[in-house]
């Protein structure tokens, strides 16, 4: 009796140790992945989109992926030279997925007479991006035509800097004072 309880209990321990390692529990619980935040962040290239009919402005923030070769500057992974157009053309549809009438997201760099011809080709997409090589913030300043707010982007090192390049880009396309303003870093928060 004795034989067969040790027997029983060096079994149920075998068991228990098995079971132990066969379960597919252990592939669940895999730890999370971490993120090397020492690594220099990729090209990120922010524009601002307008939806006109409702005023709304959106920063939209794609990242490109570096060139084997690149190397950082600054701790920052260098831009392309040219942004192909399919990258501009995929932040305008992140406006037009929420706008009631898509013909109505913009570009938020407008052209002069922007309040009489409400097109997207009067509005200038290379300047309505920054890069993040080159600025590490984006800024915009409008003026206000009745309900229509005709905006101009700017880039700097600061906030402020970005306001003001964009005031000054506003002011001298638009020829008007542009006293509605705001910024906001070209790279997404880490």
């Amino acid at each position: 009796m004795r034989i067969i309880l040790v027997l029983l209990c060096c079994l149920a321990l075998s068991m228990a140790t098995r079971a132990g390692t066969n379960s597919s529990d252990i592939l669940s619980n895999l730890p999370p992945i971490v993120k090397d935040t020492t690594k220099p962040p990729a090209c990120t290239v922010t524009y601002l989109v307008t939806n006109v009919t409702t005023n709304d402005t959106i920063a939209v923030r794609m990242q490109i992926a570096p060139d084997p070769n690149d190397t950082p500057v600054n701790n920052v992974m260098p831009c392309p030279r040219d942004i192909p157009p399919r990258v501009a053309s995929r932040a305008l549809d992140a406006c037009t997925r929420r706008a009631a009438e898509p013909k109505h997201c913009v570009y938020a760099d407008m052209g002069r007479d922007f309040e009489k011809t409400l097109r997207l080709d009067n509005t200038a997409e290379n300047n309505s991006r920054c890069a993040s090589d080159k600025a590490t913030d984006i800024g915009l300043a409008c003026w206000r035509s009745g309900e229509l707010d005709v905006c101009d982007v700017g880039c700097g090192n600061t906030a402020a800097a970005a306001i003001a390049a964009a005031v000054e880009r506003c002011e001298a396309k638009q020829q008007r004072q542009c006293p509605i303003t705001g910024s906001l870093p070209v790279l997404a928060p880490r």
